[in-house]
């Protein structure tokens, strides 16, 4: 998705029931309200780089999740940098021999003193 410009091009590895709570704030269920808001917020971009700064992962036979912190900086249209720290995680299914995700999420910290790094002990 960070390659793309628009939602329509990363739409094959996923679920068409697939549940989303991404930024901006915004929940659904399904690939199509997600294209759409992928879409409307893609627009404004001029570009986009990711960084991720850490990862962790959970992998089965059927079951894969994805949790990373990442530096995102977005260059909009208008001339507007953004810099953002957020957590993301990806829920992965496996389907027919082909991996799906299912769910995604996306977060802003909103603790001042969060340095981005993944509690494991």
């Amino acid at each position: 998705m960070t390659q793309s410009s628009t939602g329509l091009q990363s739409p094959k590895h996923r679920a068409n029931n697939a549940l989303w709570y991404d930024i901006p704030p915004f929940a659904s269920r399904g690939i199509s309200p997600a294209i759409k808001m992928f879409d409307g917020v893609f627009s404004l971009f001029k570009s986009c780089k990711i960084s991720i700064l850490e990862i962790d992962t959970f992998i089965t036979n059927e079951m894969k999740i994805v949790c990373t912190i990442q530096k995102i900086d977005i260059f909009f249209t208008s001339g507007v940098i953004k810099n953002l720290t957020v957590r993301e995680t990806d829920c992965f299914q496996k389907t027919n021999s082909e991996w799906k995700l299912i769910h995604q999420h996306v977060s802003v910290p909103n603790a001042e003193n969060c340095n981005g790094k993944i509690v494991t002990e």
